[in-house]
C-alpha cells in the first residue's frame, strides 16, 4: 500500500480503485469465511472491468469514485488496517484520485465528505478509547492539510477537523495555533470575510472547550480584527475575564469597532474594569453582581463566575492601593476596608496579588503591614494628577539616593588617587612609637633606663 502511494500517478485508474477497495475491505465486519471482504473488492473490480489498454469513461470514473467515497463514509474513514501506516497511505492515494477525477464544486463536495468520514471515525475511536486509531486519523488529517495547496480554501475545514479531533484526544497542545501562524494563512485562503470570522470563531470555541482559554482569547481577538460583530465582542470579553491571571480588557477594546458595539449589561460589566475608580469598583461590582449574577452564569463558562469577576476587581484595587501608597506600605485594616473583606483575609489576598505579579512585597504580621517593594503596571489602569505627584516625589527620592551614592564613589576615588600610605622608619626607633632596640613603648623605655642608671650610680658609690 505504501508503494502504491509513491507510484500513484503511474498506476492505471483501475489499479488505484482496487488498492483503495482492498484497504476498505479491512474495515468491513469480518465474516466466518471472509467472503464479505472478497465480495466487497469484487464489486468494485466489476465496476472498472475492461481491457487494460481501454480508458475508463469519465462518467464511469466519477460514479465509481463517488461509490467509493460513500463506502469511506459508511466505514468512518476506513481506519482499520493490517499495518499502522496503511490508513495514511490509503488516504493519500484517495486524495490523488479525488483531485484527478473531480474539479470545482464536485471536488469540494467529495473532499468534504471524506474529511467528515475521517473526523467521525477518529471521534468514534476516541470514545471507544482506541487511541492508535485516533492518532492515525489525526495523521491523515495532517497529511491532507499538507497535500492541499497553500492557497486552497479547503485548508480551513481540514484544520478545524484536525483541531476538533485533537481536542477529543486531549492532544490539542500539540498544535499551537497562534495569530502569527494564522494571519499569513488567512491572507492566502480565498475566503470571504464572514467565512474567515466563522473559521476563527469555531477554532476559538474548540480551544475554549479544551480549556485553553488564553489561546481561545488570542484567536477571538483575531476574529474581531477581521470584522467586529456583537456576538464575537461578547465572547471575547467573556474569554478575557475568564483567563485566570488576565486583569485587563485592553487587547479586546483596542480592536477597531469593538467599543461601539458595547451596550446593556455587557457595557456595565466592562465599565467596572475601565471607567469606575479601581477602589470604588469593588463595592459597585458587588452590587452589580448581586443583581446580574445570572447574566454572568448564563455564558456557561466555568472560569467566568460572579466570584471570579469580584476576585479580579479586588486584585486590581489592591494593586492600585500599592501603587498610590507614598509610604510604600499598606496597613491590613486599610486593605480590608478597601477590598471589603475581613482583616484575617488580607494576607491571602496579598499573596494572590504577589503570585500574579501585581507587585512585590513583604508581609509584616507583627506590624500588620504590607511593605511594598515594587509595583507592576499589570493591575493599574489610571495615571492622573495624584499618580504624577507620587511619581515626582519618588523621582526626587531616587535622585537624592543616586547623588548620595555618587558622593561615596567620588570620595573613594579621591582616596584611591592618593596612593598607598607608607610607614617610614626613624633613627633610633620606629614611627609607631615603639623603641627600636627592644620594642617597648618609647616613654616607658626611657623611664626604665633612667632607673637603671641611678641604680648603677648607687652601686658605684
Amino acid at each position: 500500500m505504501v508503494d502504491a502511494v509513491t507510484i500513484a500517478p503511474e498506476l492505471p485508474f483501475r489499479q488505484q480503485i482496487l488498492e483503495l477497495a482492498v484497504h476498505l475491505s479491512r474495515s468491513i465486519p469480518a465474516s466466518a469465511d471472509g467472503s464479505a471482504a472478497r465480495d466487497f473488492v469484487a464489486g468494485f473490480e466489476a465496476q472498472v472491468k475492461g481491457e487494460e489498454s481501454e480508458e475508463v469513461p469519465e462518467e464511469t470514473r466519477k460514479a465509481v469514485v463517488k461509490s467509493l467515497i460513500g463506502k469511506f463514509g459508511e466505514l468512518r474513514g476506513g481506519l482499520e488496517a493490517a499495518k499502522e501506516s496503511e490508513p495514511e497511505s490509503a488516504h493519500l492515494l484517495l486524495q490523488h484520485v479525488l483531485s484527478t477525477t473531480f474539479t470545482g464544486e464536485e471536488y469540494d463536495s467529495a473532499f468534504k465528505s471524506v474529511l467528515e468520514a475521517v473526523q467521525k471515525g477518529g471521534e468514534a475511536n476516541a470514545t471507544a478509547g482506541r487511541m492508535t486509531r485516533v492518532e492515525a486519523a489525526s495523521r491523515i488529517l495532517n497529511n491532507t492539510y499538507n497535500y492541499l495547496a497553500p492557497n486552497s480554501p479547503l485548508r480551513a475545514p481540514t484544520l478545524l477537523a484536525l483541531l476538533a479531533l485533537l481536542a477529543r484526544s486531549s492532544e490539542l497542545p500539540a498544535l499551537p495555533l497562534t495569530p502569527s501562524t494564522l494571519t499569513p494563512a488567512l491572507s492566502q485562503w480565498p475566503l470571504s470575510q464572514s467565512d474567515k470570522v466563522a473559521f476563527l470563531t469555531r477554532a476559538a470555541t474548540i480551544y475554549q472547550s479544551a480549556e485553553q482559554l488564553s489561546r481561545a482569547l488570542e484567536i477571538s481577538i483575531l476574529a474581531l480584527a477581521q470584522g467586529a460583530e456583537k456576538s464575537a465582542v461578547e465572547k471575547a470579553i467573556v474569554l478575557a475575564l475568564s483567563v485566570e491571571n488576565n486583569l485587563s480588557l485592553d487587547e479586546v477594546l483596542r480592536v477597531n469597532g469593538v467599543q461601539a458595539l458595547l451596550d446593556g449589561r455587557l457595557k456595565e460589566l466592562v465599565a467596572l474594569f475601565t471607567e469606575v475608580d479601581e477602589i470604588e469598583a469593588v463595592g459597585k461590582g458587588k452590587d452589580w453582581l448581586a443583581t446580574n449574577g445570572s447574566y454572568v452564569e448564563s455564558f456557561g463558562v466555568a472560569q467566568f463566575t460572579p466570584e471570579s469577576v469580584l476576585r479580579k476587581l479586588r486584585l486590581i484595587a489592591l494593586a492600585t492601593l500599592a501603587a498610590r501608597s507614598s509610604a510604600k506600605q499598606l496597613a491590613y485594616a486599610d486593605v480590608a476596608s478597601a477590598l471589603q473583606i475581613d482583616v484575617s483575609e488580607v494576607e491571602m489576598w496579598a499573596i494572590d496579588a504577589i503570585r500574579v505579579n501585581l507587585f512585590k512585597a513583604r508581609l509584616s504580621q507583627p506590624s500588620s503591614l504590607i511593605r511594598i517593594i515594587s509595583v507592576s503596571g499589570a493591575g493599574t489602569r489610571r495615571f492622573g494628577p495624584s499618580e504624577w505627584q507620587l511619581l515626582e516625589r519618588r523621582l526626587g527620592e531616587w535622585k537624592k539616593a543616586v547623588a548620595d551614592a555618587r558622593a561615596v564613589i567620588d570620595e573613594a576615588e579621591q582616596v584611591a588617587a592618593q596612593g598607598p600610605i607608607t610607614h617610614q622608619r626613624r633613627t633610633g626607633g620606629r614611627r609607631d612609637g615603639r623603641d627600636g632596640r627592644d620594642g617597648r613603648d618609647g616613654r616607658e623605655g626611657r623611664e626604665e633606663r633612667r632607673e637603671e642608671r641611678r641604680e648603677g650610680e648607687e652601686v658605684a658609690a
